[in-house]
């Protein structure tokens, strides 16, 4: 059996993170090994008879073999390789590999004040703790490099650990819904549909027609592209839209009414309260609060040349 863990020590500014790790490690099972292995404090410690609960969240990721995970809300469930699960707080688990196979587990605990925000988003729950679906190769990356940190304990870890911990979130997240829409055939029509999108950022667009035209049913079209980009095609547009507004009242001197009539508003005072929900501001409110400040596509461009 190979391992390594680490429990960190906290610093008050630590604790401050929204995000901050408690501890982190990998175990390599072989067959026929006793499991859990006695290399925990005593309340991480635990057997398989009683299992445990926990007073901070974990993640973890199993690379290799497969085994059978089981919690209070979730039940009994089958764990193969390339399976993430979560462990939260006060919910009583238990997890083992299978005997004949064993498995390599990596695993990082974590707290702080948004720590829940930050795991609801994750779209895991105590009732759905495991994410199955291929998972993007980033994620053991991920746990190594918080190891390599841990090992290291450099001026400012604590920030970077705690960083990759939210991007394991993030990018198992990201793996499972990209594979919900894998090989779909209403992805090529939402891409070429933000492609026109963006195009006819000047101008309204009837959604209803774009979708005829793009070869799929209106209804279909907008609940998965509302599922894919997290908002309708038109409120899409709008984002377009508003952004595009936002970037030639920092760079140009165009009148207010000219900014509305170029991105194809049907009215100054229509274009001015859209800006105001989009952005908190009146248009002229946004101008004055971003007088010199420079626009990073102008420097880019500038620096190219």
């Amino acid at each position: 059996m190979k391992y390594f863990s680490r429990y960190i020590p906290l610093t008050d500014e630590a604790r401050r993170q929204s995000l901050y790790v408690l501890a982190s490690g990998y175990t390599i099972i072989p067959p026929h090994t006793p499991y859990p292995p006695s290399i925990h404090p005593a309340d991480h410690q635990f057997r398989w008879e009683q299992g445990r609960m926990l007073r901070e969240y974990q993640l973890v990721y199993i690379a290799r073999g497969g085994g059978v995970f089981e919690s209070r809300s979730a039940g009994r469930r089958r764990i193969e390789a390339g399976t993430l699960f979560m462990l939260f707080p006060g919910e009583w688990h238990r997890y083992s590999p299978d005997a004949e196979i064993g498995w390599d587990e990596y695993w990082v605990a974590f707290q702080g004040p948004t720590a829940e925000t930050l795991v609801s988003e994750s779209s895991l729950t105590c009732a759905e703790p495991l994410l199955g679906a291929p998972l993007s190769d980033r994620i053991q990356y991920e746990f190594v490099q918080i190891m390599e940190e841990m090992r290291r304990e450099a001026i400012g870890y604590q920030k970077v650990i705690g960083a990759r911990t939210m991007l394991i979130l993030a990018t198992a997240t990201a793996s499972v819904l990209r594979h919900e829409f894998e090989g779909a055939s209403v992805l090529g029509a939402i891409e070429r549909g933000k492609g026109v999108l963006f195009e006819q950022i000047d101008r309204n667009v009837n959604m209803e027609e774009m979708a005829a035209e793009l070869g799929v049913g209106y209804s279909l079209f907008r609940k998965a592209f509302r599922q894919y980009t997290g908002m309708s095609p038109a409120q899409y547009h709008l984002e377009l839209r508003v952004n595009e507004a936002s970037h030639l009242l920092r760079t140009t001197t165009l009148p207010v009414a000219k900014v509305a009539m170029r991105l194809g508003f049907d009215s100054a005072s229509y274009f001015c309260r859209i800006f105001k929900k989009k952005t908190g501001q009146t248009p002229c409110e946004y101008r004055m609060g971003t007088q010199g400040i420079d626009d990073p596509g102008l420097y880019l461009t500038r620096s190219l040349t």
